[in-house]
């Protein structure tokens, strides 16, 4: 998967066929948030959600940078689809409840929760120690990360090592960008200029960066990257094999452990009624089905 900024629907990855990359660092600014559309229950609960478990009773309300497809992002409508969302929204069929999903800025994603602006995040979130010292965790499914240069530079940048002395971009607070300072970092120690790391508070301005050449290489999660070769065949090319594959979570405050129990028992369901593998299927990410690994 995000993700502080102000937040508006992406809409400009129906221009750029983008994508986003995956967790952000724990600290930021809050990020503003807005209301997306809501999806009421259509299964019979299956787990019972007690009163004041929500900050809205009926509702939960999960913060999201919804920018991401395959996972979170607006159709043509405004309306947020994705394979995230339909987990989401399933997982409140299964406690009862309408889906609200409030946009959110993913730097200021975590502060978001905790000053109660949501009740869970769900936006490829990943499960650090240093996020589970502060949030609670459901894991969900895996991710990994992944580098693309233009196809016609796929001779030239064959692996990380090739991007010494070049530019690359990722989107601010992201573990992408973390990578990209450790891989600058070994450039130097081996005698090679620095890689020129460009920050971009949108994904889908980072990736625009390498659509109009102005960086060499674009990092992003896998999921992301499949999506841009998908709606962009012959454009751009993966670089070496993906990396940082590492379980992504609903993450809720850590004053709320009956929400927290609620989720573990309610993906179970979504699990066992089959309702998870089929969503995976749909969006072509059963490579990072968390069941049974």
């Amino acid at each position: 998967m995000a993700r502080s900024l102000p937040c508006s629907p992406r809409s400009a990855f129906a221009l750029v066929g983008a994508a986003v990359a995956a967790a952000a660092t724990l600290t930021g600014c809050g990020g503003s948030t807005d209301a997306a559309d809501t999806s009421g229950p259509t299964v019979p609960a299956t787990v019972k959600v007690s009163a004041g478990t929500l900050v809205k009773d009926g509702q939960i309300t999960y913060c999201s940078d919804i920018s991401a497809p395959p996972l979170t992002f607006y159709d043509a409508s405004q309306k947020p689809v994705g394979a995230e969302i339909e987990l989401g929204d399933a997982l409140a069929a299964q406690l009862g409840v309408r889906a609200e999903w409030a946009n959110t800025s993913f730097n200021g994603i975590i502060p978001a929760l905790q000053a109660k602006q949501c009740d869970a995040i769900i936006s490829q979130l990943y499960i650090k120690p240093e996020r589970e010292k502060v949030v609670n965790f459901v894991p969900y499914m895996y991710a990994s990360n992944t580098l693309l240069v233009a196809a016609k530079s796929a001779e030239d940048i064959k692996s990380a090592d090739d991007l010494c002395g070049r530019k690359a971009a990722g989107q601010t607070g992201t573990t992408i960008v973390q990578y990209l300072n450790d891989r600058s970092k070994q450039c130097v120690a081996a005698g090679k200029a620095k890689i020129d790391i460009r920050q971009f508070t949108k994904d889908s301005d980072a990736l625009q960066q390498l659509r109009l050449g102005l960086v060499d290489s674009y990092g992003t999660t896998l999921e992301s990257a499949a999506y841009v070769m998908k709606q962009q065949p012959d454009t751009f090319a993966f670089v070496g094999e993906p990396f940082n594959r590492i379980k992504v979570g609903a993450a809720t405050r850590k004053d709320n452990a009956a929400l927290h129990d609620a989720l573990t028992k309610a993906l179970a369901a979504v699990q066992k009624s089959g309702t998870y593998t089929s969503i995976l299927k749909k969006w072509n990410l059963t490579g990072d089905d968390i069941e049974g690994k």
